[in-house]
């Protein structure tokens, strides 16, 4: 019986003499039994609408892509609730999902006192600093364009480069700062005609306007959306690199869900696949790599501390990649910064072996992006806002990372319209 036969028959019901409250509870338990016949649908991965059943979108939730169905349609079920939010084409839509933020092993689960759960990234977090102040030490200017941070790490006044620096195969520089830019897509399949250049050249020309300069740009995926075996992906990274030749330095690319196929697809070993092929070949072969996972060893040039950055291809996952990374993670550096494109709790191919080597892993940050805002919780930053489709309440920009004399690092969020700092916080 489909919701809505079952809602009539409720209704004919209610209708037929006088109303009382047992009529009315009777009309509810049907209305919800048979909106729970068709939870099903939600939490079911999927790359585009098309995958879903009538009714339903493909949205992001619980930190992934998941079919929704339509609040405007029904009421939501128990242990749901009408998320407003935007589909997988860009479209604003209400759709239910469940209040825990989560699908299968995927998402918040139970959240920490303390913490609360985003359902979107499907992860809890902690409450956002207001003003985009952490008041910590050596806090500098929120006013000062460049963020306060001091003009060395190899940067001259003017903006040029120079050495010391950190290229394709690493580098040596006084203090670490760089910048972090995620998911630059199109909002449907195959829309090369919307690509957000505006909105990525404007990111990558205002991290070349800073003084001083980030040493390196990390992009945390997806920087297209298109069908694999078609020729639009390669044209909308096209589009990227055009935008990314604005800024002078290195930029270490990761690998997203959509320059694989989307979902949780895996192309660990694929020839074929035209969009994997156009990201490799646009940010992954002019680095000099052959792979799309790789270290990049970072060292200070006074020699009192070193550093390492981890870049991981979630959706190109294999054993050798495991095993590489589990290599890696254990060789001793002061500091450790991981990049992947899927945040933790989510059901990228590359989830279940990595849990429990970030559990145990020393690492100072986890950058993220797949979820379309800006977002951290301890020491993980979502960086998701490089011109996709905007989810929820945030703006389009990006981020960046500076070594404190006093230790650690902060990250600044910025606005990428006005540059001033939306959001703030150290990380050990």
């Amino acid at each position: 019986m489909t919701r809505w036969l079952a809602l009539l028959l409720a209704l004919t019901v209610a209708g037929c003499g006088e109303s009382n409250g047992d009529e009315v509870d009777a009309r509810d338990a049907g209305i919800d039994a048979a909106v729970d016949a068709e939870s099903s649908v939600i939490c079911t991965p999927c790359g585009e609408s098309s995958d879903c059943a009538p009714g339903a979108v493909c949205a992001q939730y619980a930190g992934g892509d998941y079919c929704g169905r339509l609040c405007d349609l029904a009421h939501c079920g128990n242990g749901e609730t009408c998320l407003p939010t935007i589909s997988e084409d860009g479209v604003e839509v209400e759709i239910c999902v469940p209040n825990s933020g989560s699908c299968g092993q995927s998402g918040c689960g139970t959240c920490p006192p303390g913490t609360s759960c985003d359902i979107v990234a499907g992860d809890c977090v902690e409450p956002e600093p207001d003003g985009g102040d952490d008041g910590g030490p050596d806090e500098p200017d929120a006013s000062a364009p460049d963020g306060g941070v001091k003009p060395d790490g190899g940067v001259k006044p003017d903006g040029g480069t120079t050495e010391p620096h950190v290229g394709p195969d690493g580098g040596k520089v006084d203090d670490l700062y760089f910048a972090v830019v995620g998911d630059t897509r199109p909002p449907g399949n195959n829309d090369t005609a919307h690509y957000p250049s505006a909105i990525i050249t404007k990111i990558y020309d205002d991290i070349q306007g800073m003084n001083p300069r980030p040493q390196f740009v990390v992009a945390t995926g997806d920087y297209m959306f298109a069908t694999p075996s078609g020729k639009e992906g390669a044209k909308q990274m096209k589009l990227y690199l055009a935008a990314r030749a604005h800024y002078e330095g290195t930029v270490f690319g990761v690998l997203g869900n959509h320059e694989c196929g989307g979902g949780n697809s895996n192309c660990a070993g694929v020839t074929t696949n035209h969009s994997y092929n156009a990201f490799l070949d646009g940010l992954v072969k002019p680095l000099g790599k052959t792979k799309p996972y790789y270290k990049v060893p970072i060292g200070d040039l006074g020699g009192k501390w070193s550093a390492k950055l981890l870049i991981v291809a979630c959706n190109a996952w294999s054993s050798a990649q495991k095993s590489w990374l589990e290599t890696e993670l254990a060789k001793p550096t002061t500091y450790t910064f991981i990049a992947r494109h899927q945040p933790k709790g989510s059901d990228a191919p590359c989830s279940a072996d990595m849990a429990p080597m970030l559990d145990k892993a020393k690492y100072n940050l986890l950058m993220v992006g797949h979820v379309h805002k800006y977002l951290h919780s301890g020491r993980q930053l979502i960086e998701g806002v490089g011109g996709a489709p905007l989810t929820g309440t945030a703006n389009h920009g990006f981020a960046t990372v500076r070594q404190l004399a006093g230790g650690g690092f902060q990250v600044r969020q910025y606005d990428y319209k006005t540059m001033k700092v939306v959001g703030s916080f150290t990380v050990p």
